[in-house]
């Protein structure tokens, strides 16, 4: 049986929730990975190998879709299962973030005493 990949479990890596934030509105592979510096404050830089390989994975797992295409550029969107995955993604992300803090908070709390 071949093993499925995170996208097709419905899980995103970093750069894939990213990609995707970044393709709520159409843009082309250059245009992705200077979004997401710039969304990131320089926190995180993706490099092209990497970026194409989640361009592939996201797009085979039907969550972008490659919408146009010239010599020098290829233009992507998200699809409607890219935005719903991006949904949950992002109220996960907000469950954990909400879980780290507790945890931090008692670990302060315990320290205190």
């Amino acid at each position: 049986m071949p093993k499925l990949d995170y996208y097709s479990q419905g899980q995103l890596t970093d750069h894939a929730y990213l990609v995707l934030l970044t393709l709520t509105a159409p843009c082309h592979g250059y245009l992705i990975m200077q979004r997401i510096e710039e969304m990131t404050g320089g926190g995180v830089r993706i490099g092209p190998a990497s970026l194409y390989t989640t361009l592939k994975k996201l797009g085979d797992a039907d969550l972008i879709r490659l919408i146009a295409e010239d010599d020098a550029k290829k233009v992507y969107e998200i699809t409607k299962n890219g935005l719903a995955a991006l949904r949950v993604e992002i109220e996960k992300r907000e469950r954990y973030a909400g879980y780290g803090k507790k945890a931090m908070e008692a670990l302060h709390e315990e320290n205190s005493k």
